[in-house]
């Protein structure tokens, strides 16, 4: 189911001047999905019997460099040295991938999962009005904008009916949008850096330079939680070791695909395809195992599906116009950004359930198991918390 929805989101882009559907797209967006959903699950099993995230992330991230240089040392792929320009760019996405996963963890320290979802699924409003104002898309068309409305409306919906919109506090909102905002230009930002101006040869390239510079930092993270006295006392059964395996192995076809995905599409195409898959998920666990699930409450579920398949990717504006009104389209985006935070947030107040959530638990980093990046960054382990949704987009 969540490899049909996000294959849907449709124009893609086969080379960086041309707005078509190719059907070398839709295959890497559909694996993308297929991976996601299945490294999801995969996750899921390891943290039952590994519940040391960032231990089973770093590894993750080892064998996937590992993997990645491999694979160009082999000949299939072109070898990517490594340049300071390359390095830095990739230091910046690394560092708001480390800030998207803090941000989401002190909100959910005030605020439920299903809260986190309704303003996650805000992204792709932000992120097309970034992408008009500083990388030169047109803005998307009345029906496309309407598909984005339908995908807030859906998820907003299936909150408010199954589940319930908390948030603790004025204060909370703070964390709140701060993810919010790092998550949108984050998933603006990792479209840029797959573009030529650093001259990547292949996409095993973002693939080996995201999960290497993200080794140290996820492993300082499982130092500083004190995985390694945790460590001593996993019982590892050839069970176990196949399915820790097998996870790495998803990890680096999902890294792999994340970024070649971003470098296909749009990104607000990309982060559409996100939410999707975030849905879709949602929406099997609730077919499959929530036997308390209303008509309503998956009736809204299909509807934010349906947003997403609706949605079509602005094309490239004109170059020579582009240029004459950047600065206008800078201001204009910033503000026009802003302004849809501040409702998101304004809404968000009117709705709140203002009732206190029980005491949070000091969560290990990262909150979930699905620490991966989708798409460049990785979508990883499916813990309690929903962090790893942003890691499986990630590296």
């Amino acid at each position: 189911m969540q490899t049909a929805t996000s294959g849907a989101c449709v124009e893609m882009v086969a080379k960086p001047q041309d707005d078509v559907i190719t059907s070398e797209a839709a295959i890497i967006l559909l694996l993308f999905s297929a991976t996601a959903a299945s490294l999801l699950l995969v996750n899921k099993l390891v943290m039952f019997y590994i519940p040391l995230p960032s231990f089973v992330s770093t590894l993750q991230f080892v064998v996937t460099a590992i993997f990645s240089y491999g694979w160009m040392l082999s000949g299939n792929a072109p070898v990517e040295t490594w340049e300071w320009k390359k390095v830095k760019a990739y230091l910046y996405y690394t560092g708001m991938f480390v800030g998207s996963i803090y941000t989401n963890m002190k909100a959910l320290q005030h605020a439920n999962v299903e809260t986190i979802i309704v303003f996650r699924s805000c992204c792709p409003l932000v992120v097309a009005i970034i992408e008009w104002g500083f990388m030169d898309r047109q803005l998307p068309s009345p029906s496309s904008w309407l598909a984005l409305l339908v995908l807030v409306g859906g998820c907003a919906g299936y909150v408010f009916t199954d589940r319930a919109f908390v948030i603790n506090g004025f204060g909370a909102y703070t964390w709140v949008t701060a993810y919010f905002m790092i998550l949108s230009v984050e998933m603006a930002y990792g479209k840029h850096i797959v573009g030529p101006h650093l001259n990547f040869a292949s996409m095993w390239g973002p693939t080996l330079y995201t999960n290497a510079i993200s080794t140290p930092v996820m492993l300082s993270i499982g130092l500083l939680t004190d995985e390694p006295s945790r460590l001593v006392r996993v019982v590892w059964t050839p069970w176990v070791c196949a399915l820790l395996l097998l996870s790495c192995v998803i990890g680096v076809a999902i890294s792999f695909l994340g970024w070649k995905s971003r470098q296909t599409v749009t990104a607000s195409c990309y982060t559409v395809v996100g939410v999707a898959n975030k849905m879709a998920t949602v929406l099997a666990n609730v077919l499959i195992w929530d036997q308390h699930a209303s008509a309503p409450g998956i009736l809204f579920l299909m509807l934010c599906l349906a947003g997403a398949v609706g949605y079509q990717q602005p094309p490239k504006a004109d170059e020579a116009t582009a240029a004459s009104q950047r600065p206008k389209r800078i201001a204009l985006a910033c503000t026009g950004v802003l302004c849809l935070i501040g409702a998101v947030v304004v809404l968000g107040l009117s709705s709140g359930n203002s009732r206190s959530l029980p005491p949070a638990r000091a969560p290990s980093l990262p909150p979930s198991s699905q620490v991966r990046h989708s798409g460049g960054h990785t979508h990883r382990t499916g813990a309690a918390l929903s962090a790893p949704d942003e890691t499986s987009e990630c590296l």
